[in-house]
């Protein structure tokens, strides 16, 4: 996982498609159309991250076909099975009003009733009805639907969540 917090992930290079340099990339990112405006990106591996050219994407199925310059037969390809695929924070796209990438909610602050605190996010589950937060407790994880009757604001730059607590929801869950 990358260091650098300009370094917004995108999608996973997963293998080499076909033999003439393309690889299948499993998308990570929650803006549609974010592969298709892709000029440049930025490619992971190992320790070390490099801006490469995009020369094409296209779509099969769920996965992305990018095809990188120099990048230019099977096994060059499959050398770079595993990278990860990220653009600078100053590229990511807009989302619609009351939407968060992941990357903003995972460290925010939980907070409930009378602005106690109850944990913080550590990771977001995307469920087919609703994302659902991982809140990291003194008394273990927590799940909390993000659903718009649980969670009443969010805020980004202070990273900070309230939440409206329902019983049973966070019962034992005490201040952190």
């Amino acid at each position: 996982m990358s260091e650098d917090p300009d370094f917004v992930l995108i999608g996973i290079i997963r293998r080499a498609h076909g033999l003439k340099g393309e690889v299948c990339v499993e998308p990570i990112s929650q803006a549609p159309g974010r592969f298709e405006t892709l000029t440049t990106v930025l490619l992971e591996k190992g320790s070390g991250i490099s801006e490469v050219e995009v020369e094409s994407v296209r779509w099969m199925r769920n996965l992305v076909l990018v095809k990188i310059a120099g990048i230019d037969d099977r096994d060059a390809a499959q050398e770079l099975r595993g990278a990860r695929l990220g653009v600078r924070l100053s590229e990511v796209l807009p989302l619609p009003e009351d939407s968060y990438y992941v990357f903003e909610i995972v460290g925010c602050r939980v907070h409930g009733r009378n602005d106690r605190l109850i944990g913080e996010v550590v990771d977001v589950l995307e469920m087919p009805a609703n994302d659902v937060f991982v809140v990291d407790t003194a008394k273990g994880e927590v799940l909390i639907p993000a659903v718009k009757d649980i969670v009443k604001r969010v805020d980004i730059d202070n990273k900070r969540i309230w939440i409206e607590e329902i019983e049973g929801l966070v019962d034992g869950a005490d201040e952190v």
